[in-house]
């Protein structure tokens, strides 16, 4: 996975932060033990409602949606 790439969260455990399993989001940060900043935002208003730090196990590729 690199920055910018379109991702789907495959988790339930960040729930309490706004995101859940099937989420979409881009990945806005990638860190040196390899866990990943992803922003999800809204696809009608592009309002952002979560940005949380993920590890690359919890998602998967969504370029082909």
């Amino acid at each position: 996975m690199k920055l910018y790439d379109k991702v789907r969260l495959i988790t339930d455990k960040f729930m309490q932060d706004g995101a859940k399993n099937g989420d979409i989001g881009y990945i806005i940060e990638i860190y040196e033990d390899g866990n990943c900043e992803v922003e999800f935002s809204d696809s009608k208003t592009g309002i952002s409602y979560a940005q949380i730090v993920v590890e690359q196990k919890d998602l998967e590729s969504a370029e082909n949606d």
